[in-house]
């Protein structure tokens, strides 16, 4: 799948496999290769970390670039 990059208009709660929960802020890029039409938690990636957001974050609070 190809990457789908996003820029945080709100900051968004992120949740990671080692560091529990994270807030990405405002301006930051995230990139997913997930398809969001499906509800639910989607990995993320931010700079070199897997994080994991629900779609309706990701939707509601970045905008596709």
């Amino acid at each position: 799948m190809p990457v789908v990059r996003h820029r945080v208009a709100s900051p968004i709660l992120m949740t990671t496999k080692a560091r529990g929960f994270v807030t990405i802020p405002v301006g930051s890029i995230i990139e997913t290769s997930d398809s969001l039409d499906e509800p639910g938690l989607h990995s993320v990636r931010f700079g070199d970390e897997e994080l994991f957001a629900f779609t309706r974050d990701i939707e509601e609070r970045s905008e596709r670039i």
